[in-house]
């Protein structure tokens, strides 16, 4: 029903608004409205004479509605609420028309406009009033716990008061402890306490408190739910320790090979991948740090675990990693000696010098395990009743018939060669793979039952027997096949499968002392010229781009060269004559798909003596026979989809048969892949699709690394590298292998090699452990998760990109006596005791150019304490201080300054500093002195920056699950400034600390306790009372769009799957329009902010004047 009798009521705020607007005129021309039945003015509305007014107003003269024209409405709007409801009246029949900031504060000049402006105003609210309808609060049940984000002091000292008050209470901390920022300084200011005697006691007490449920190394997930009421998920990060079982003894960062920056530290020190923060962490449990999959690891087609095993070697337990080699290949010598290293082209370190030997550290294993007796066993896991045949004992074959024998299958290989290996047998020569190390890696499949049938090529005519005797059938056939030129004489060639096959099989090759020409610029063709020259001939490479395109392996070339193989570049076969060959000059051009430059036709030509010539131009599977059998080929390779199935359901294919010649390594990952899909296909159950590829975009502890060549290996007299087909690559030396592993910038954090699982009595560590969540249901949350500092990197004219310029926080870590330096700091670049050093203030803060435009507090009285306690400890180190303003407004804090300068002889320097630069061993700090003008330099052996503060990383996304402002540096949003700077927006939210903007430890503490207090005035209620002004859905109009659930920040909006309408959770629901606004048919709007309501008002204040 519509208000007919509606009183107004216009404040005169002091002179705020009758200094400009004409109270007295504004209350007699709404007085003239027939809806107003009373309009008056008084001098404070506010005040309890003011409300007195509205209350006896309401009731003298029945008033069926209120508008109040003052200010503020958010503040007084409540005030103006509880007066109405004191007098009976609906509170929300009662409106607030604000015409201070609307008109009275725009318009001081022009007091006309103000009163006018006044008018439209109140009337505009009276439109709106007066479709307003009675409302009643809704009542929510409220769940008596509480939630504390943040470990520091602020959360721990609000976690304790909530707890002391008899509140379960649940801590979450991203850290593996507690402690924050706090628990990292030297001393506090300006008492001087140390931190750690003073903050223990309150972590200790946290984590043994019988009402606080304690998760470190833990993360906010999700938030859901509303006042009283919320539901939140929690992360709990893996430790890869079990800490209920852990005893904190350590012996597993004893052990650990991977050294890595320390967190807590922050930077100053390192730490053990496994580790424990610091001496008074709570919990005293150990944590391993594991970043993900390292560049090494996930460039490897198979995914060997190559920062594992290369750890193991460097802790010189060799004996561990070819054991972690084996969890995942049991072709190791295999891979030490021909893989294409992947892994290496991927290495990190191959950024600073040259990339880890980590395929030699491999072969390098591989080799002391034969020699110490230590053969892999293949460890068949569960006998099956299936069999499956493996057609190709090449790189494919090898790897399918192992992992299916494995997994139980029963397995038989079937090859033409007469040796197990294929192309690893008969394509690689034997100074590269002797044929002993692929006989003593296949033993383990034979041993394990594994038939492998040899001599025997498969055909169409066979291949059925097969099948039928088989339930599953892997063709990995490899590229036995030469590809040809089709150049004019091409028939006088010998191809270099045809060389290599022959050698390898002991069929003799008349090469001595003839000119041999080989044709190419891969693997085979290197291998096909090294192997013509161990028989004697006179060799040239002629390849038709540059050495620079060359595919083959980087090192076989180098070997090549160094034994004698000449190159000749940028020629391509023309035509091969009795005893020459005609070639064609070629030049480069744009790059093709291969990402190499196009070799591009001269038309010129020349002869070279050629006695025989050697096609090594590529090799193609022979899948013929295949086709016959009605398996789909595709350009010579057998087609199958993508879990490497063909056409036929029941076979499958791998290797280069499928993917045309490649590496080893890949021909094997195919055929694992065949073999974990057969497995699938024989159990019924669903394949998976083939994934080779995985990044990484780890980059290791590059500040971390030493000057390190990579080593050599050893190799083989040069006189008998080429009269014997020995074996030419001797492998690491015992005394490289483990300084080469050194080399290693450890990516991945934890190397995974587990020789910490070996040490741990408790069996507490788990290297495969996942993070997992817990659910936990809270009534209120109190968000503290403090500050961070802009690194020093960020400013490099300050000085940032040197080493020995920190930021203030991290020189703290030097100057705390439990800190990497026990209080007495050096130079991180020398480990040399400094001389002088220069402490910088508000670096970044102040700034917005560089860096935030606000003072960050905290720096100047930190700083000044800095330099206190360097003369202290050392009394002789000059220390200068360059400050812009000491903004020292705490208690003690102006009399602290005062001793740092008078009683311990700091040299303060009023003025900006402007650039540091390094001249020889020092560090020159280059400024103005604003009291003197004059420019000043100061050499000297450290700088310090007290870098601006920010809010804590990750915050704005958590501000994000909490539904909280923020703003752009990170600090979240209170309520009101002034009012509730504890509070947020969002009800039951409260917000502590550095969280809300940087503060000493002081403010943060009573902050801790006042957002405590809030929580505690909140969950002391049986129940809460919630705004009834929520959105509400028409369902008659309503659509079923969803616009209005893409819009809602807070989750209250749902559609009904039957009747396909909008449904609101008014227990979630805040109330903000923002469903409103977007809903096309008008079908969801808010109580009391109708679209007519709006409209109407809108229209009145369009009005002109």
């Amino acid at each position: 029903m519509a208000m007919k009798r509606i009183g107004v009521f216009i404040c005169h705020c002091g002179r705020n608004i009758a200094g400009t607007v004409d109270v007295k005129r504004v209350a007699e021309e709404i007085g003239k409205r027939e809806d107003v039945a009373f309009s008056t003015t008084y001098v404070f509305m506010c005040s309890q004479p003011g409300q007195k007014l509205i209350e006896d107003s309401i009731k003298k003269y029945n008033l069926d509605g209120v508008v109040v024209a003052n200010c503020s409405p958010t503040l007084h709007e409540r005030t103006m609420r509880n007066a109405a409801a004191r007098a009976g009246l609906n509170p929300y029949r009662v409106e607030i028309a604000n015409i201070r900031e609307w008109a009275a504060w725009p318009h001081e000049d022009n007091p006309e406009a103000a009163t006018r402006k006044a008018i439209r105003i109140i009337n505009a609210t009276i439109e709106k009033l007066k479709a307003n309808a009675s409302l009643h609060p809704l009542e929510v049940p409220v769940k008596k716990r509480a939630l504390v984000i943040g470990g520091g002091v602020a959360g721990m000292q609000a976690a304790l008061d909530l707890a002391d008050a008899g509140i379960e209470t649940v801590v979450v901390e991203r850290e593996p402890s507690l402690g924050g920022n706090m628990i990292r300084l030297s001393e506090t200011f300006p008492t001087l306490d140390c931190p750690q005697c003073i903050l223990t006691p309150k972590m200790n007490d946290v984590g043994g408190h019988p009402n606080i449920k304690l998760y470190t190394y833990s993360e906010v997930e999700e938030i859901e739910g509303y006042l009283g009421n919320f539901k939140v998920k929690i992360k709990r990060k893996s430790p890869f320790i079990d800490w209920d079982k852990c005893t904190g003894c350590g012996e597993c960062a004893k052990v650990c090979p991977t050294v890595l920056p320390s967190d807590f530290d922050l930077k100053m020190a390192t730490r053990k991948a496994t580790h424990i923060p610091f001496d008074q962490a709570v919990p005293f449990k150990y944590t391993i740090t594991y970043n993900g999959v390292p560049p090494c690891n996930a460039a490897c087609p198979l995914h060997l675990d190559a920062q594992g095993y290369v750890a193991a070697a460097k802790a010189g337990r060799f004996d561990r990693s070819i054991d972690v080699v084996w969890e995942k290949l049991p072709f190791a010598g295999i891979a030490g000696r021909i893989c294409t290293h992947p892994c290496e082209s991927a290495c990190s370190r191959g950024d600073i010098d040259k990339p880890v030997g980590i395929r030699e550290i491999k072969r390098f294993v591989a080799d002391w395990a034969v020699k110490n007796k230590r053969k892999y066993i293949l460890h068949v896991k569960e006998e099956k009743d299936k069999s499956v045949a493996v057609i190709g004992a090449g790189a494919a074959g090898l790897m399918a018939a192992h992992d299916l024998r494995e997994m139980g299958y029963k397995v038989t290989v079937y090859d033409k060669l007469p040796v197990v290996g294929g192309m690893l047998a008969v394509g690689i020569p034997p100074y590269r793979l002797p044929q002993e190390v692929i006989d003593y890696e296949v033993q383990p499949l034979i041993d394990a039952g594994v038939e492998f049938v040899l001599n025997y090529e498969v055909n169409e005519k066979n291949f059925e027997e097969i099948r039928k005797k088989h339930d599953a059938v892997i063709i990995a056939i490899g590229t036995h096949k030469e590809r040809h030129l089709g150049i004019p004489g091409e028939e006088k060639a010998m191809h270099a499968l045809e060389l290599l096959r022959k050698v390898n099989l002991g069929e003799e090759v008349d090469l001595k002392g003839k000119k041999v020409v080989v044709i190419g610029g891969g693997n085979s063709a290197v291998d096909a010229s090294r192997t013509a020259l161990r028989l004697g001939a006179d060799v040239t490479i002629a390849y038709r781009r540059t050495r620079t395109e060359m595919p083959a392996i980087p090192e076989e070339i180098v070997d090549a060269e160094e034994e004698g193989v000449k190159f000749k570049f940028l020629v391509s076969p023309a035509e091969i004559l009795d005893g020459k060959i005609k070639l064609e000059k070629m030049k480069l051009g744009e790059k093709d798909a291969s990402g190499r430059r196009k070799p591009i036709p001269t038309g010129e030509y020349e002869l070279m003596d050629a006695d025989v010539v050697v096609l090594a131009v590529g090799e193609l599977p022979d899948a013929s026979w295949a086709e016959k059998l009605g398996i789909e080929v595709d350009r010579n390779r057998i087609k199958t989809n993508k879990f490497m199935q063909t056409s036929i359901e029941n076979v499958f294919a791998a290797g280069d048969a499928v993917t045309g010649a490649w590496d080893w390594v890949h021909a094997a990952a195919y055929g694992r892949w065949a073999a974990k899909n057969v497995a699938h296909y024989l159990e019924g159950e669903d394949m998976e699709e083939v994934k080779i590829e995985m990044s990484s975009s780890l980059k290791g502890y590059r500040e971390l690394a030493y000057p390190a060549p990579r080593h050599e290996t050893k190799k083989l007299d040069m006189e008998e590298r080429k009269s014997t087909f020995k074996e030419f690559n001797l492998g690491y030396a015992d005394e490289d292998v483990v300084d080469e592993a050194k080399r290693c910038l450890g990516c991945g954090g934890c190397a995974k090699c587990g020789l910490c699982v070996e040490v741990c009595e408790a069996k507490a560590i788990d290297l495969h452990m996942q993070d997992w969540y817990v659910e936990e249901e809270v009534g209120a949350i109190i968000v503290a998760t403090g500050y961070e500092v802009m690194p020093a990197e960020a400013f490099p004219e300050l000085g940032g990109k040197y080493p020995d310029v920190i930021t203030s926080l991290q020189f703290e870590r030097l100057l705390a006596p439990s800190g990497p330096t026990e209080g007495i700091p050096r130079r991180p670049s020398d480990g040399k005791i400094p001389k002088s050093i220069a402490l910088v203030h508000c670096v970044g803060s102040r700034d917005p150019q560089n860096g935030v435009p606000y003072c960050s507090r905290i720096c100047c009285m930190y700083t000044i304490k800095q330099g206190m306690l360097v003369k202290h400890a050392m009394p002789d180190v000059a220390v200068y201080d360059f400050y812009i303003d000491i903004r020292s407004n705490g208690k003690g804090y102006e009399e602290f300054y005062h001793r740092a300068k008078e009683e311990y002889g700091v040299n303060f320097i009023r003025g900006k500093v402007s650039k540091v630069y390094k001249v020889g061993d020092k560090y020159r700090v280059q400024g103005v002195d604003t009291l003197t003008g004059r420019i000043i330099e100061v050499d000297v052996d450290m700088v310090i920056l007290a870098t601006a503060a920010k809010g804590s990383s990750g915050v704005k996304e958590l501000a994000k699950k909490l539904r909280i402002p923020y703003d752009e540096w990170g600090w979240l949003k209170e309520t009101h400034l002034k009012l509730k700077p504890l509070e947020t927006p969002v009800g039951g939210v409260f917000i502590a600390g550095a969280a809300q903007f940087i503060k000493d430890i002081t403010d943060s503490v009573s902050q801790g306790s006042g957002a405590a207090a809030k929580a505690m005035a909140l969950l002391s209620k049986p129940e809460l009372e919630k705004e009834p002004l929520l959105a509400r859905v028409d369902t008659e109009i309503c659509a079923g769009c969803g616009r209005c659930k893409d819009q809602c920040a807070y989750g209250a909006i749902t559609i009904d799957p039957v009747r396909h309408v909008a449904m609101v959770n008014e227990a979630l629901c805040e109330g903000c329009g923002a469903c409103s606004a977007n809903c096309p048919t008008t079908a969801i709007q808010v109580v009391n902010f109708k679209k007519g309501q709006v409209i109407r008002a809108v229209d009145v204040l369009a009005e002109v004047f």
